[in-house]
């Protein structure tokens, strides 16, 4: 049972992207799977789910309405999550200290809880730190993601997380990016995963499928499944499902539950 955290210094480093398709290929494998959306203030894994507000989330939890098995569902490849709240109006009356509790209960039926937590390092970050047992940093491999992974590093520490790792995602490969190398020998972690920049990941975001779904092929996904037997340390035997869903007919769809509601 472990609970590993999501978390980057920084916004625009694909960490959501990251945490979800990860989940979504450790449970195509066959492990029990809980993708918590931590986010309290921008949600984002329901969006990439392709799901509109969820009669329970976190939010609910945290200000004390309901329990965390009410704010669980059932996700694709037998994975399943926990989402955010997407309005505003649920940030209010939100206790924090209630997350590691949370996520406890989760863990005892799970064999993973992957939590996306929120970028930067204030308090909703630090708490979605402190509820984890492990942290793997989500950076891209450029001077200012490098400096801001640092102090990520720093927090987790003075919390006494266990640094996993760092993922490097949106690599492209040339000589105006920082070497995998370098940027372990600056943080002192190592890199346990590398994942490209792919023009399918942005694609399936549009689409609201996720790209370990939509393009299980792509050079993308190829490698997550390869963060996902390091993360483990399995060789994972892993079941693909391709879905296929046209743009406009999937934001129609998506934003009209949304905004049809009263």
């Amino acid at each position: 049972m472990r609970s590993i955290v999501f978390a980057s210094g920084k916004g625009g480093v694909g960490k959501s992207t990251v945490t979800l398709n990860l989940g979504l290929t450790l449970a195509a494998a066959g492990k029990r799977v809980v993708v918590v959306d931590a986010d309290l203030e921008m949600a984002n894994i329901g969006i990439l789910l392709g799901i509109d507000a969820t009669p329970i989330s976190l939010h609910n939890v945290l200000s004390g309405e309901n329990e965390m098995q009410d704010a669980v569902y059932a996700g694709p490849n037998n994975m399943r999550y926990v989402p955010a709240s997407l309005s505003p109006e649920k940030m209010d009356r939100l206790d924090l200290d209630k997350l590691p509790s949370a996520i406890k209960k989760l863990e005892e039926s799970s064999d993973f809880v992957l939590i996306d937590c929120p970028p930067g390092l204030g308090a909703s970050a630090t708490a979605a730190i402190k509820s984890a047992k492990e942290i793997v940093i989500v950076s891209t491999p450029e001077p200012s993601a490098l400096a801001d992974a640092l102090k990520v590093r720093a927090l987790a520490e003075r919390h006494g997380v266990k640094i996993a790792g760092v993922v490097l995602n949106m690599v492209l490969g040339d000589r105006s990016e920082i070497r995998k190398e370098d940027f372990e020998t600056v943080m002192e972690v190592p890199v346990i995963g590398l994942l490209p920049e792919d023009v399918e990941v942005r694609r399936s975001a549009a689409l609201q499928v996720p790209v370990m779904i939509r393009a299980p092929g792509c050079n993308f996904s190829r490698s997550m499944r390869a963060l996902a037997a390091r993360l483990s340390g399995e060789k994972l035997a892993i079941q693909e499902t391709k879905v296929k869903k046209g743009l406009l007919s999937s934001l129609m769809e998506f934003f009209g539950r949304i905004f049809g509601r009263k």
